[in-house]
């Protein structure tokens, strides 16, 4: 275990624990569990398949993922690996808001 003085990326204060401050330093991220509704989260993911589905029009957007080019490809969680320049969705937008997050 490392003192917390000898962590780099993160400030000694009451928002993280030793251990998140810790695995932040060792994984580069962080998972809080439970952070968000299992309904927001449930509402962010159908958003995000109507995108990759293309049934929003939505200018500028870029979806990426391995297997996008081929024609008769179902898109689904598994085969796209991001959504770029989405801010104009509000729906899916709205993850930023929470004051939690």
């Amino acid at each position: 275990r490392v003192s917390p003085l000898c962590l780099s990326y993160t400030l000694d204060n009451d928002v993280l624990t030793t251990e998140q401050r810790q695995f932040y330093e060792d994984n580069g991220y962080l998972v809080v569990k439970k952070l968000v509704s299992d309904e927001d989260i449930e509402r962010f993911r159908k958003e995000f398949m109507r995108i990759c589905n293309k049934e929003v029009n939505l200018p500028g957007v870029l979806i990426m993922g391995d297997e996008i080019r081929k024609p008769n490809l179902i898109r689904s969680e598994k085969t796209v690996n991001k959504v770029h320049d989405f801010w104009e969705d509000e729906e899916l937008f709205r993850y930023r808001t929470p004051p939690e997050v």
